[in-house]
């Protein structure tokens, strides 16, 4: 078993900064730790919630990126919460996008929750980006001395849990991977969506008609997505996808899971890539229609190995570095500044139509890194660290001036930890 590639560049950041940051990482991930046994069966249980009091419950990819940060830090902790998350899986293979543990969502609010149920659910019947396989490798490689066995314990139902998105997320077998609402993608209120779902958008009260609607379907996602528009095969949810079948790639020896990266890097070049633009769209409905709006998902495939470099390039040059695109002040903007629905301080229900997000950037630094633009890679981490020193670990930030916005004590912004220490985990 291969372990998972990383960088070995390190932004240049003060040593009593990065000690402070660490701390403050250290701090907000055990003030967020919760465990205990579920109440009405029994299930133990471990995790990181985001941010208490709006986010207590556990989120499938934000658990994924506490395990990475925790990596460094707490392995042991990073362990558990790993295997919570695949606790909760089904025994084909799907993995819910929230649990609700021992917190029942309260009655204003269960409506508006994907579960299968109204009331009485205990988790969601939606997906989030599978990044499981990605945090499992990047976990397991610094579990080797003190918990060996834990990099091979999980193969199997990690390989049903992607077979399972493979047969109910990709129906025509493409590569590219269907969400039915906006919310799966993980950037819920992203104004790519809005010509998509129009009324029934995630910061609208239609959504709630969305969710009803797979409801009556049983939550079967193929019928769903032969029945209506309202749907979208993603480009960040491909591109977690592909990361982790290139993680089970190295982490089985098995070259089906390369073959299988491959097939959707190719989808994404073939099918998503805007020659005019050079950004990877998402496509709409039965139909694929590109959905042109310009937001920091389109460049989310720097992330991947297969994506030719000159694509690459072009997507750093033309959009990540360009001052009136995403070359912002702190951080890589959810929207390009240009766009009409850039607006970093809009917030209904969350905000991903503008401000700056760490997962975003250390998703998209290292490919930066590699690709030559080390200056540019370590100026983003850098705003991201002198704003987190300022105003604490935020759920995101004004991309124009690093203000810290939205929830305090944010547990994935901890990812800023993985970025300094060089290591940023990616497959």
């Amino acid at each position: 078993m291969t372990t998972t590639s990383t960088t070995t560049t390190t932004t240049a950041i003060a040593p009593a900064d990065a000690a402070a940051l660490r701390a403050e990482a250290q701090r907000v991930l055990d003030g967020n730790w919760r465990e205990g046994v579920r109440r009405r069966d029994g299930v133990p249980f471990a995790y990181t919630c985001p941010s208490t009091p709006r986010y207590r419950h556990m989120w499938h990819w934000d658990s994924c990126f506490h395990a990475i940060a925790r990596a460094g830090l707490d392995p042991v902790r990073a362990r558990a919460e790993l295997r919570t998350v695949l606790r909760t899986a089904d025994p084909d293979g799907f993995l819910p996008h929230t649990v609700f543990w021992n917190h029942p969502v309260g009655w204003r609010r269960a409506p508006f929750y994907a579960t299968r149920h109204v009331l009485g659910s205990t988790r969601t019947e939606t997906i989030d980006p599978p990044l499981l396989a990605v945090a499992w490798e990047r976990v397991a490689a610094v579990s080797a001395t003190d918990d060996p066995g834990f990099a091979t314990e999980a193969l199997p139902l990690l390989a049903r849990h992607l077979d399972w998105l493979e047969h109910h997320r990709d129906p025509d077998g493409d590569g590219l991977l269907t969400i039915l609402l906006p919310d799966e993608s993980g950037v819920d209120d992203s104004p790519k969506y809005d010509p998509v779902y129009g009324r029934y958008a995630h910061h609208r009260m239609g959504s709630f008609l969305l969710i009803e609607n797979a409801r009556r379907f049983g939550w079967d996602s193929r019928r769903v997505i032969a029945s209506t528009d309202l749907h979208v095969e993603d480009v960040l949810v491909t591109v977690a996808y592909a990361l982790s079948l290139h993680a089970m790639a190295r982490m089985t020896g098995d070259e089906h899971y390369a073959r299988r990266a491959a097939r959707a890097e190719q989808a994404l070049l073939d099918k998503c890539l805007d020659p005019g633009t050079g950004l990877f769209l998402d496509l709409a409905g039965r139909q694929e229609k590109a959905v042109r709006v310009s937001t920091w998902t389109a460049l989310a495939p720097l992330a991947l190995p297969g994506i030719p470099d000159d694509v690459k390039h072009r997507l750093v040059e033309e959009h990540v570095l360009h001052p009136r695109r995403y070359g912002a002040a702190v951080g890589i903007p959810s929207v390009a500044m240009e766009e009409p629905s850039f607006n970093p301080r809009f917030d209904r229900w969350r905000c991903w139509r503008g401000p700056s997000w760490v997962n975003t950037a250390w998703l998209l630094v290292p490919a930066l890194r590699e690709l030559g633009f080390v200056e540019a890679a370590d100026a983003i981490v850098r705003g991201h660290v002198t704003a987190a020193l300022r105003d604490g670990l935020r759920e995101y930030y004004d991309p124009r001036d690093g203000a810290g916005m939205a929830a305090r004590d944010f547990g994935w912004s901890a990812l800023l930890v993985d970025m300094v220490r060089g290591d940023p985990g990616r497959a």
